[in-house]
Parts: C-alpha cells; sequence; structure tokens
C-alpha cells in the first residue's frame, strides 16, 4: 500500500492588529512663537518715538498685547480649534481695551457695559483734537492710546495669526510694516534707524523661531535643522538693499533709505485748528505747494496772518478760539483790545486773496484787517488778536475775496519813546508765564534785555541777540535733536543748542519779551512772497501789484505790545522773512554791552522802504541756504549709500547659493553610516552637477549619473584625484538612488518555503571632501570670467537639480 505524502499546510500567518491612528502630536513649542511675535510688535511700535512723546505709549501697550497674546496660546495649548485662537484674541482685546480706558462703564472690568459708546465718542473726539491742534510729537491723552493700542493689538492677532496659526510667519512681516507706515509719513526723517533695524532683528527672529518649530514638530522633536538661519541672513540683505536702492527709482521719495530717511511727501497745505502742526513740514520740503496769489497795493512787504498764539502754557501751544467772545460777520471789522483806533488818515491797504487749494478754517488776511468781502461762508473775528474763524465748518479753499487793513507809519524814534505799558493794557493771557518755565529762558532773557528800561531797547536788544552770529537757521536741526514743534521746554532746548527754525526763534523772542516785561504773542502765517510782474485794478482806482507764496513761505514771528500803539511785528529770524524798516537801525547795547554791537540786517545797509536785498524774503540765496543746504551736504552719503545697496542686490545671488552649499555640507557631515546613506549621497551628487552647471557644464534632461559623470571628466580634464572622487560621488547616489537597499532593510537565512532575505552591506556614506576636490579642479580650469560669473551669477539658481522622481 502506497502512502501520499501530503505537503503540510502551513499555519496562516498572523493578521497585525490594525495600528490606532495617532494622537496629535504635542506643540509646546507654539509658546515660543508667540514670543517672538510679541518682540516683533514690540519692536515695530518703537517706531511711534516722535509721532507719540518717546515711550509714553509702551506700558498701555504692553497692557493690551500681553493677554490678547496670552488668550491665544492658552487655547492653542487646551487644543482647541484652531478657529478659536483668533476670536479669543479678539475677546481679551476688548476686555483689556475696557479695563483700561473704560473701567466705569464696564461690567466685572472687563465686559462693556452701559455708558460705554458715549465714552468712546468722547475720547474719539480727544483724539481728533489732538491730531488737529498738536505737531508731532504729540502728547497723547487716553483717546491717542485707545487708537494706538487698539490697533496695535489688532496687528498682533494678525501676526500671530500668520506665524502660528496658518504657520505662515513670512506674511505676518505685512503687519509689521503696517505699524510703521504711519511713522514713516509723520516723521521727517522716516521711522528711525534704531526702530528700522530693532523691527528687522525682532521679524528675522520670528521667522527662525516659526522655522525650529516647524523643525520640530517635524521631527518629533529630535533636534534638526534646515539652514534657517542662513535663510534670514538672506532675508535681511535683501530687506537692507531694498531700503537703499527704491528711493532711486520710485518717484516721490527724498533722499535717504526708505523707510529711514526717505518718506513720501503726502502733507498738503496746512489744514486743521492749528497751522503750526504742519508748518516745520511744509518749510522741509523742497518742492512747494499749495500756491496763494494775492495782490495789493501796499507800498511795504506784506505779512499774511492766520493766527496767533498767546497761551504759553503745556507742553505745546495751540491757538485759542473764544468762540464765545467772537463777533459774527466780517464786513466790518471793529477795534482790538488795548490796540488805540486807528485815525482815518492812516493809509488803507487793499489786498485781494486767492487761495486756490489752500484750506484752513483760519482766514490769511494782513494786519490789522477793518474788513472782509466777498468771502464765502460764516466768519467771526476775535477782538483779542483781530484772527478770523470759519463758524460753520467751512475753509479758505478756492476762495477769492478783498481785505481792507490799516496800520500806523511806526519808527525808531516813536517807539524808542514809549515807556512799559500798564499791566492791565492788554489781557493777561498775553504777559502770562508759567510757573515752570525753564531757568535758562528767564536767566537769558535777563542778560540780553536786564539793563534797559524802555521795551524797544529790550525787544531790539533780544531779537539782535538772536540774529547774531551764535545762531543757525535750520528746519533740520531740531529734529535731529529731538526738540521740534513748540512748547516752553522746545525753546529751552533751542536756546541751548542755537539752532532751529522760525517757530523757534518767534516762540523764544516771545517768551523772553515776556520775561522782560513785554506783553507778547506768536503769529503764523506767510512771509511776503514773491512778485509775479502782474498787476490788476483794485477799489477806488488803485493799482494792485500781485505776489505768490507756497508752502515754503510758511511762517512765524513774534508780535510785541506798545502802549498806545499797538502789537508790532518784529524778525528774529536769519534769512528769512523782511526785517521792518524801523528794526533794521544797527543796536548798540550802553553799559558792560557797549562794544557788542551787532548789525540787524547782516550783510546789507538799512532800506527806508524795508526791502534790502539781504533781507527780502524770496532771495535765491537765503533760500537755497535754508532749504537745500541739508540735502546737498547728505549728497555724498546718499551716493554712498545707493552705491552699497546696489552692491548688495549683486551679492545676493552669491549669498542664496552659498547658503544651499551649506545646508548640503550639513546634510552630509551629519549622515550616520551605520544607519544608512539615504539623503546624504543625492545632496552631495546635486551640488556637484550643479557646480558643473556654474562652471559652464550643464547637466542635459537625458543624462544618466555614469554619462553626465563621463562627459564631465572629459570635457573638464579631471584627472587623479579629481576623476576619482567623481567616481565615488556618482556611485554612491546610484547606489542610493536604484538600489532596494534602505533604512529598513533586514538580513536572514532562508526558514522552510520562505526565499531569504538578501543581505546588502550598506555603502559607506559619501565624504564632502570628494565635492570640494570636484569643485577645486573646475574653478582651476575656468578663466577668471568664469570663475566670477560662477560665484556672483551662479545659473544653479534657475536650473536646480531635479531628484529622480520616482524617490
Amino acid at each position: 500500500m502506497t502512502s501520499t505524502l501530503s505537503r503540510p499546510t502551513p499555519a496562516p500567518a498572523p493578521v497585525p492588529p490594525t495600528p490606532t491612528p495617532p494622537a496629535p502630536a504635542a506643540d509646546p513649542w507654539h509658546w515660543a512663537v508667540t514670543g517672538a511675535s510679541l518682540l516683533a510688535v514690540l519692536a515695530a511700535a518703537t517706531s511711534l518715538d516722535g509721532v507719540l512723546e518717546p515711550w509714553t505709549w509702551l506700558l498701555p501697550v504692553v497692557r493690551t498685547l500681553v493677554p490678547v497674546l496670552l488668550a491665544m496660546a492658552l487655547t492653542r495649548a487646551l487644543r482647541l480649534n484652531a478657529v478659536l485662537a483668533p476670536l479669543a484674541g479678539v475677546l481679551a482685546l476688548v476686555g483689556t481695551l475696557t479695563a483700561q480706558f473704560f473701567p466705569r462703564q464696564s461690567i466685572l472690568g472687563v465686559v462693556p457695559g452701559p455708558g460705554t459708546s458715549l465714552q468712546l465718542q468722547r475720547l474719539l473726539a480727544q483724539a481728533e483734537e489732538t491730531v488737529v491742534s498738536q505737531v508731532a510729537p504729540v502728547l497723547p491723552g487716553p483717546g491717542i492710546f485707545l487708537i494706538t493700542c487698539a490697533a496695535l493689538g489688532l496687528i498682533a492677532i494678525i501676526v500671530d495669526l500668520f506665524a502660528v496659526t496658518m504657520r505662515m510667519p513670512a506674511a505676518s512681516g505685512l503687519g509689521l510694516l503696517t505699524v510703521m507706515v504711519a511713522p514713516a509719513i509723520v516723521k521727517p526723517n522716516g521711522v528711525g534707524m534704531f526702530a528700522f533695524l530693532a523691527t528687522v532683528v525682532a521679524y528675522l527672529l520670528l521667522l527662525a523661531v516659526a522655522q525650529w518649530r516647524k523643525n520640530r514638530l517635524a521631527s518629533g522633536g529630535a533636534r534638526a535643522s534646515s539652514g534657517f538661519a542662513g535663510r534670514s541672513m538672506i532675508i535681511g540683505a535683501a530687506a537692507l538693499a531694498v531700503t537703499v536702492v527704491l528711493p532711486l527709482f520710485v518717484p516721490g521719495f527724498n533722499s535717504g533709505a526708505f523707510p529711514q530717511g526717505a518718506r513720501l511727501n503726502v502733507w498738503g497745505t496746512a489744514t486743521g485748528l492749528n497751522p503750526a502742526v504742519t508748518l516745520g513740514n511744509d518749510l522741509r520740503n523742497p518742492t512747494g505747494f499749495g500756491r496763494i496769489a494775492y495782490s495789493t497795493n501796499s507800498d511795504t512787504p506784506l505779512y499774511l496772518r492766520a493766527v496767533t498764539l498767546e497761551d504759553f502754557s503745556g507742553r505745546r501751544w495751540e491757538p485759542e478760539q473764544r468762540n464765545g467772545d467772537r463777533e459774527q460777520g466780517v464786513t466790518e471789522i471793529g477795534d482790538e483790545l488795548g490796540a488805540p483806533v486807528i485815525p482815518p488818515e492812516a493809509q488803507t491797504v487793499f489786498t485781494r486773496v486767492t487761495t486756490q487749494s489752500y484750506a484752513s478754517p483760519w482766514l490769511l488776511a494782513p494786519y490789522s484787517p477793518v474788513g472782509v468781502s466777498n468771502v464765502r461762508g460764516t466768519w467771526a473775528w476775535d477782538p483779542a488778536n483781530l484772527s478770523i474763524l470759519a463758524t460753520d465748518g467751512g475753509s479758505t479753499a478756492r476762495q477769492r475775496y478783498l481785505v481792507e487793513s490799516r496800520s500806523a507809519e511806526l519808527t525808531r524814534d516813536g517807539l524808542g519813546a514809549i515807556r512799559p505799558s500798564d499791566p492791565d493794557a492788554v489781557p493777561e493771557i498775553f504777559t502770562q508765564l508759567p510757573d515752570d518755565t525753564p531757568d535758562i529762558v528767564r536767566t537769558t532773557a535777563e542778560e540780553i534785555a536786564g539793563e534797559f528800561v524802555n521795551p524797544y531797547d529790550k525787544a531790539m536788544a533780544i531779537q539782535n541777540f538772536l540774529r547774531g552770529p551764535d545762531f543757525t537757521y535750520s528746519v533740520e536741526a531740531p529734529v535731529d535733536g529731538g526738540y521740534d514743534g513748540s512748547g516752553l521746554d522746545v525753546m529751552a532746548r533751542f536756546l541751548e543748542s542755537k539752532s532751529g527754525y522760525c517757530v523757534h526763534y518767534a516762540g523764544t523772542m516771545a517768551v523772553m519779551a515776556r520775561a522782560a516785561g513785554i506783553p507778547s504773542r506768536v503769529a503764523i502765517g506767510y512771509t511776503p512772497g514773491s512778485p509775479t510782474g502782474n498787476t490788476e485794478e483794485g477799489p477806488e482806482g488803485t493799482e494792485l501789484r500781485e505776489f505768490v507764496v507756497d508752502s515754503r513761505n510758511a511762517h512765524a514771528w513774534p508780535e510785541l505790545y506798545f502802549e498806545g500803539v499797538g502789537w508790532v511785528q518784529f524778525e528774529p529770524t536769519p534769512s528769512r522773512g523782511v526785517v521792518p524798516t524801523y528794526a533794521q537801525q544797527a543796536f548798540a547795547p550802553v553799559g558792560p554791552r557797549a562794544d557788542d554791537t551787532d548789525s540787524l540786517n547782516p550783510g546789507g545797509l538799512p532800506d527806508v522802504t524795508g526791502q534790502s536785498g539781504s533781507t527780502a524774503e524770496g532771495s535765491d540765496a537765503a533760500d537755497d541756504a535754508g532749504a537745500n543746504g541739508p540735502s546737498d551736504e547728505a549728497r555724498p552719503v546718499d551716493g554712498l549709500l545707493a552705491v552699497t545697496g546696489i552692491a548688495l542686490l549683486a551679492f545676493l545671488p552669491f549669498l542664496a547659493r552659498t547658503a544651499r552649499t551649506r545646508s548640503r555640507r550639513r546634510a552630509v557631515a551629519g549622515t550616520d553610516v551605520s544607519a544608512g546613506t539615504d539623503g546624504a549621497a543625492t545632496a552631495a551628487w546635486a551640488e556637484t552637477t550643479e557646480i558643473a552647471g556654474d562652471y559652464g557644464y550643464p547637466l542635459q534632461p537625458t543624462d544618466t549619473p555614469r554619462t553626465f559623470a563621463g562627459r564631465l571628466a572629459r570635457d573638464a580634464a579631471l584627472a587623479a584625484e579629481p576623476a576619482t572622487s567623481l567616481a565615488r560621488l556618482r556611485t554612491a547616489y546610484e547606489h542610493e538612488e536604484y538600489s532596494d537597499y534602505g533604512p529598513e532593510s533586514r538580513t536572514g537565512e532562508s526558514t522552510g518555503a520562505q526565499p531569504p532575505v538578501i543581505f546588502v552591506r550598506p555603502m559607506a556614506a559619501p565624504h564632502w571632501a570628494d565635492v570640494d576636490a570636484v569643485t577645486r579642479a573646475l574653478r582651476h580650469r575656468s578663466s577668471w570670467s568664469a570663475r566670477l560669473k560662477a560665484r556672483l551669477f551662479p545659473q544653479s539658481l534657475l536650473n536646480r537639480f531635479r531628484d529622480n522622481p520616482r524617490r
């Protein structure tokens, strides 16, 4: 009996258990990115110094940003839905703003309650009044702080949303740029170099931390690097190059680097309740804008006055509207308080003003007006200073009106005979000095004018002091020195530095005059401008000669009170305006100052008409010295910056190529031989093929590793060590790319019917020394022009190595 042996049925292979989907990886590193976002927004906010009083914004902004970003980070720590992070940020922003600015109207301190909307309207109104009545840097009140904190809070939410939630940290730079837009426009010298560099560094830190977080997540928390530091350096170099080169090609920029020192000229004609707000910016604009034409029959140069400043208290001076004291209607304007009645025989001056685009609620008129006709809107005049203000929300834009004015003829002898005025002759506002007036103001006034008795000698001594050789006219020095604007502290800084423009000269003379016992105020308007040669017929058959002014003629000057005469104009600002004939006489102090004689009209003789060539406004020499001097001095620096920027742009391809090489070198150097060569050989071969392409031996689309290596060795005449290195690189790449070897391979023997597992001996990891050997050989056999092209303009940036698609 024959038995049949059957092959035993193998036991079924055990079915591996179905793996449980892994839980989402923990992400504690988002805290670092949120922290970097906070630093980036605060760094960008440093550009607000100069728009607001320095560092006044810091504490309320920190109180706003920290709770907002903390709320967003907590939602991620609790692994809530990603949509809830920005929502939590907005709720935290509302809560912190309520706690800071609406505590009395809140519920539980953080929830807006009844009355919040009304208080919000009040704060916004305060902010608007601050904007239109102060010059930067403004003294921020609750309204300005509210707007600043709300805006920065929203920007912080956007920055954190891009950097953490959406993992697009580069896009967060748009939020930081938004913070710097307003300072770049408002501040004459841009955002400031410190703020710009701080923002750039903080932005690069944000990019680096975000990339570090990404690598940590990708590697499960292990140490990983993808060369983000090198990429950050490239981004920083590109940004710096753009800041230097951009102003050379974009119309509308001033000289300098954007945004530091190169801002768009967006200033229009002086508007708002305080014409002094844009006065400094008007003077710093070299092109001029806001053309105003006027025709007059005046025999002397005519100043157009808009308003006066008489309240010298507070950190910022602004005009008083005094709406309750104004007289409605300007067809007939009465007498000024404290001023004598002008006799009918005084010369009547007719002035026809065409404002064109000049828009202001204050009406331009020569001093002192007695009537205005043909003006549209509702206007009222102030008996305290004869300023004319629109009371119906109107403005001077597109107006053509006629002003009739009268003024008494003034002489040096007549003014010199006037004794000190009675303290009650004018309202107290024109004589007051705050208790905190800086000592330098009082002591300087005493030193200059203390020995004189009559007000004229005191006034001339002060004017002569300010027009002396120790003072220089500059529209840039106050900005660079941080004392631009008005206020007693500003005038004290001006007396120390002895450099500024008309606001500083006029304000300082007015303050020193009060310290010497003379009532004073500061007038704001325009200097006489330039004649056009055109004439037109005026009232009563008079001939009116036409003049034009623009923003470059914006000016401030002091007016001092003399009893029995009224308010008298002086001109302490050198190279600007016209010195009146009664103030042109050389002044020789008596006593210890007998030998200290300075001409009030340096470089020219007094002219009885007040139109001497050295003092007449509009002379080319004076305008060039005042407006164009700083830019001429800056031209060599601008040229150096331009060359530097172009050089940086030229080196960007080199920097990018170098960063890629370093990243591959780290990948090869960090290879663990015992774990295989996965990725290292490809990185080394990619670098070799790209370097060869840079030196004129490109990899063709149809090339295999062997055909390319053979052609490169032949065409480049590689021999000995370079040829051997090339062969090792090619072999390692082929083994990694085409073999079945992988880190997961196993070794073993055949068991039963199971085929044996093939044992593959791991290939030695490639060495970067082989890449260097091939590179040196290619460089050695190339001409200097080919070497320069390969380094500065590498073709591999455009034709990058592409790995086998099957991988």
